[in-house]
């Protein structure tokens, strides 16, 4: 990590606190709240034998940590897959010159340097104004709490595209494509977008006063990106109300596709094999709502509230429905928009960042006027090792840096990991481009819902 030297830190002024008085301090009012994240749950268990990767129970969750150290800058897993030629039957078909013979897949998982630095005054008259309140020592903790709300961003970054932000940057350089499995409402499945690996044209944008790229869109002719637009588009309509929603038909046509085809690889919860829906909070609220025509409301008041008291719930849990699916709330889920028109349409994906500051499209759906906003809040069916994490150096939140006599300290976080969608393949060139059909991805599905007003309201 270069050495870097912190510039003024922020007064008591500049923080426009000046008023501030020691009459009281409670914890709950010491740092501002932040939505929780689902992703700390259900991780996969392995074990390593002679630097072999032997995953002893599936979780939804590939945890690779401190396997590759000596191997560079990423490390590779194999995958066999099964036999499946007709066996030969009576004596007067031989075996002799009619093997069968399993293929070799392979994904490489990749790290990358993900670096963090703060600055504080550490003596002087702005330091003793804020002693008492501990400042300078929650320090400590504001790091390690932004490094796990950055943690849940990039979990929702890989499963919608892919990769992770980190591994997108130099030196690694990973290409973000679109999760290939996609199920849309109101679309049949002969319809749903056809995986295309042409490399896609990434246009970042201005940053914001945060120095995140929030207006981040992906592009690119005869690309994946128009044959998800096409199908987004097909399955909402453009008129002023959007018509792909997730209701309880086609929940069920999820529930039985999923599985039917073979897209997501279930866990054993509860002693059944299971997948995880992971919805918005918006997405939640509509299908709750027995106002709504299609709504899941009735249904889910009598079935979906079962969980087995025995285990530990998933983050945001709040059932299961049509056996094999628990349904989780998510506050952290993405959006999608879309825009353009055909041959030149845009995909604009919004994130929850660190710190409350959202990325995501929070404006009606809306198409009068000549205004449009064609905008779909992302659920996701997860799965086994829906992602991957490949932590080469873990997270140290304990550098520091300071002026010649230590007034402006500063201090840094450093992690050196990779998130991502572990897809297998036969070769490097058909992870890469568009030539490939071999690639096996069974770990998540993405299941966008056009935006829905929650409740009808009349003046």
């Amino acid at each position: 990590m270069p050495n870097y030297i912190p510039g003024t830190a922020t007064t008591l002024s500049g923080m426009n606190a000046t008023a501030l008085r020691r009459i009281v301090w409670e914890k709950k009012l010491r740092e501002d709240s932040v939505r929780p994240s689902v992703f700390n749950h259900i991780m996969t268990e392995y074990k390593i034998t002679d630097n072999q990767i032997d995953i002893v129970k599936p979780g939804m969750m590939l945890d690779v940590t401190n396997v590759g150290r000596n191997n560079g800058q990423s490390v590779r897993l194999a995958l066999s897959t099964p036999l499946r030629k007709r066996p030969k039957y009576g004596p007067d078909n031989l075996m002799l010159g009619n093997e069968d013979e399993s293929d070799l897949l392979w994904t490489e998982l990749y790290y990358n340097e993900i670096k963090k630095a703060i600055k504080f005054k550490n003596w002087g008259y702005d330091f003793n104004d804020t002693a008492y309140l501990n400042w300078v020592e929650s320090y400590g903790p504001k790091l390690t709490n932004f490094m796990a709300e950055n943690y849940d961003t990039r979990c929702q970054e890989a499963l919608l595209l892919t990769y992770a932000e980190e591994l997108s940057a130099t030196p690694v350089s990973k290409g973000q494509q679109f999760n290939k499995n996609w199920f849309i409402p109101n679309l049949d499945e002969s319809n749903f977008p056809a995986w295309d690996l042409t490399a896609l044209t990434r246009t970042d944008g201005a940053a914001d006063s945060d120095e995140y790229l929030s207006s981040r869109t992906y592009s690119g002719a005869a690309t994946f990106v128009e044959n998800i637009a096409a199908a987004l588009l097909s399955a909402s309509g453009t008129g002023s109300t959007s018509n792909a929603v997730l209701n309880v038909d086609n929940l069920a046509y999820l529930s039985t596709w999923i599985f039917d085809q073979h897209v997501v690889d279930p866990v054993d919860i509860d002693g059944i094999p299971t997948v995880c829906l992971k919805i918005p909070l918006r997405v939640h609220g509509w299908l709750k709502n027995p106002n709504n025509a299609g709504s899941i409301a009735a249904y889910w008041q009598n079935v979906a509230d079962y969980i087995d008291k025995d285990r530990m719930k998933i983050p945001g849990e709040i059932g299961r429905i049509f056996d094999n699916i628990i349904v989780a709330v998510d506050p952290r889920c993405p959006t999608l928009t879309v825009a353009g028109s055909v041959g030149s349409y845009t995909l604009q994906p919004g994130f929850m960042q660190p710190g409350n500051n959202d990325d995501r499209n929070a404006n009606a759906w809306a198409n009068t006027s000549g205004a449009t906003n064609y905008v779909f809040d992302m659920c996701t069916v997860m799965g086994s090792n829906c992602l991957a994490k490949f932590t080469h150096d873990p997270l140290v939140t304990n550098l520091a840096e300071s002026t010649e006599y230590g007034q402006i300290q500063g201090r840094g976080a450093y992690l050196g990991e990779g998130l991502q969608i572990p897809a297998f393949d036969k070769d490097a060139g058909g992870q890469a481009d568009g030539a490939s059909t071999t690639q096996i991805q069974r770990g998540s599905c993405l299941v966008p819902m056009s935006r829905r007003a929650i409740a009808s309201i009349t003046s």
